[in-house]
């Protein structure tokens, strides 16, 4: 008989992130436990309509249904194909419109000045901070990708930096700003040796950001870090490390980059995703309907005079008439 562990190892086989194949398999082990059963053959599509219908009521949010759904539908389509189940019962799920909300918080210029000034650079673990701000924020990287840096993947000399294995395992190299290198070089030069002097042996490898143990940086310690310098800054509190992405990405837009350059920078798979941000300038869109619009740039019509040449009094145009009878 079939059992996830075949379904992981055929999940694992495609290359997936290990994230992705855990979200996979806890939305089948989640229908399942819902179901109350341990044969796959036993779900049907009144099940997982069932199964939608019971998460909405829950209060989960349209986009981790939409998720949930498409994973167990492709849990079902490999059963299927595998000969596991004689039908699929997903197959006539009906498609879920998966919403596209606009960024909740996208920061303004000073309030990220603000938050970049917030670590005090006298320490080797300040330093180490407002280089990792100041990149977040000038090459609009993922948390993620930021903690998998090494010290190989910054090139000082063609000022970019090489983000490898990102989200879809794509590799990508993005340029970084002038002030975000001369932080990452002082860190470099003076508190990143300090730090590394810390660790275990074997613990610290080639990071490029380390923690104050010498450690390699993660996801969660990252962005406690940001939202820490964000209350010490007194900004809102949906302050994140994505935050900085969102700003970098609309700053560029306001700049004048084109939405194909944000696209990559950002290493979006699709342009989709990067037009999120084109509706949120919208002030910067006004003026630039101002400014190239076509029925703004026209020049006004004035009407043509209304003339009353043809018109005649009533008794002349009857006497008129008589005269043309004759």
């Amino acid at each position: 008989m079939v059992t996830l562990d075949d379904y992981e190892r055929h999940l694992g086989a495609r290359h997936l992130a290990l994230s992705t194949i855990r979200q996979h398999l806890v939305s089948v082990r989640r229908l399942m436990q819902w179901r109350r059963c341990d044969d796959w053959r036993e779900i049907t599509l009144d099940d997982l309509l069932a199964w939608n219908a019971a998460m909405t009521r829950e209060g989960m949010g349209a986009a981790n249904r939409c998720k949930r759904l498409w994973q167990v539908k492709a849990f079902f389509a490999w059963l299927h194909r595998q000969g596991a189940i004689l039908t699929n019962p997903a197959a006539k799920l009906p498609a879920q419109h998966k919403p596209k909300p606009l960024p909740r918080h996208i920061p303004t210029a000073e309030q990220v000045n603000v938050l970049l000034g917030a670590p005090l650079t006298t320490s080797a673990e300040g330093q180490r901070d407002r280089a990792m701000l100041e990149l977040l924020y000038s090459s609009g990287l993922r948390a993620g990708e930021l903690c998998k840096l090494t010290i190989y993947d910054l090139d000082r000399d063609k000022r970019t930096v090489r983000i490898t294995q990102a989200k879809g395992r794509k590799d990508r190299v993005v340029p970084v700003g002038t002030f975000a290198l001369d932080c990452i070089a002082d860190y470099l030069d003076h508190a990143r040796a300090t730090l590394h002097s810390r660790a275990k042996a074997g613990r610290a490898g080639a990071r490029l950001f380390l923690t104050s143990h010498g450690a390699a940086f993660t996801t969660a310690r990252l962005s406690r870090l940001v939202r820490s310098y964000a209350k010490q800054a007194a900004l809102p509190q949906a302050f994140t490390t994505h935050s900085l992405r969102h700003a970098c990405a609309t700053g560029m837009l306001r700049g004048g980059a084109s939405i194909r350059h944000i696209q990559e920078m950002l290493g979006h798979s699709s342009i989709k995703t990067t037009q999120i941000y084109t509706h949120i300038v919208k002030d910067d869109l006004k003026a630039i309907h101002a400014k190239t619009s076509p029925s703004e740039r026209r020049t006004k019509a004035e009407p043509p005079p209304f003339t009353f040449a043809r018109w005649r009094p009533r008794k002349q145009r009857k006497a008129r008439a008589r005269s043309s009878s004759l």
